[in-house]
């Protein structure tokens, strides 16, 4: 189900001190060449999260078998299939998580493969910005080097900066994981920041190195083209800003002030008031932010001209 985690489909049935599964797995990372897989199944699809579990299977037994490895655009060499499940008989003791924790145990994966994931994009930007910084110092142009030409040294600064900033989010994200804190914020911004990146960056080399760069003879378009994926995998980068939005209006603990609370006030409001006038009650209008003194509101605002009502004591 992709991003959809919650709304799989491949059904666990408990049958004594067993689950039989049946059902087909797409996009299995070493699914044809793995002893082991993982399996997350649901004992019943209409409880959605709560009816998730998850298997240890051996990819030997009865039932299990591997697809065809799926042909990519990119990351060839990493085989992917499909694993298809038909009665498959599973111990009691192969599982990992019970119904209603197997999506707990995904998304705790996620926060731990997610950094995983920017630390690829890392190094593949990486690759990229040095293939091209090599290039650029050696590839002559009116008579000078390309790396003399300003348009070609902002390039590779704002390259070098990307993969600085993704390697300090990926290691952050990191970090929390080692010690105990829950990275899965962190490992959103870091996945979704440096697959970003790696994209921006890989394509700035291979424009460097122009014509050459879109050739085979040369890395940068493999490059470009596995670097594409890391964009999609792990979640993507639209279900991290999903999660980052969430987090952002829901749990996020703000160190400012209500807007609402603020009395902006200038020196030159006051020129001439009397003492009392100045030292009076303040009100902020909610809407348009004018501060009014007094005991009272005014009736409107002289600003934006709603009524008292608007106004706020500060």
């Amino acid at each position: 189900m992709g991003s959809d985690v919650s709304s799989l489909r491949c059904a666990a049935e408990r049958d004594g001190d067993d689950y039989i599964l049946n059902g087909t797995k797409y996009w299995v990372t070493n699914g044809g060449l793995a002893d082991y897989i993982s399996v997350f199944a649901t004992t019943d699809p209409k409880q959605a999260h709560a009816g998730i579990c998850a298997f240890i299977v051996e990819e030997s037994w009865d039932g299990v078998t591997a697809g065809r490895p799926i042909p990519k655009l990119g990351q060839r060499t990493s085989n992917t299939t499909a694993i298809n499940l038909k009665n498959v008989r599973v111990p009691i003791e192969n599982m990992m998580a019970p119904p209603g924790e197997g999506f707990v145990l995904a998304m705790q994966t996620f926060a731990r493969t997610r950094p995983a994931i920017g630390a690829f994009a890392v190094g593949t930007a990486r690759s990229a910005m040095e293939f091209a910084m090599d290039y650029a110092k050696k590839r002559k142009a009116f008579g000078s080097n390309i790396s003399d030409f300003q348009a070609i040294q902002f390039k590779l600064a704002e390259m070098y900066q990307k993969v600085e900033t993704s390697r300090l989010l990926v290691w952050k994200a990191a970090w929390e994981a080692d010690n105990g804190i829950d990275p899965n914020i962190s490992a959103s911004v870091a996945k979704m920041y440096a697959t970003e990146a790696a994209n921006e960056v890989v394509d700035q080399a291979l424009q460097i190195m122009a014509g050459y760069g879109y050739t085979r003879f040369f890395p940068v378009e493999k490059l470009l083209r596995d670097v594409r994926l890391y964009r999609i995998y792990e979640g993507t980068s639209e279900v991290q800003r999903l999660i980052l939005a969430g987090h952002v209006l829901s749990m996020y603990e703000s160190i400012m002030p209500p807007l609402e609370d603020l009395a902006i006030e200038y020196a030159s409001d006051w020129e001439g008031s009397s003492k009392s006038e100045q030292n009076a009650a303040r009100w902020r209008c909610r809407i348009c932010g004018h501060v009014h003194r007094g005991e009272e509101p005014p009736e409107e605002c002289p600003y934006c001209f709603f009524p008292g009502s608007a106004f706020k004591r500060t």
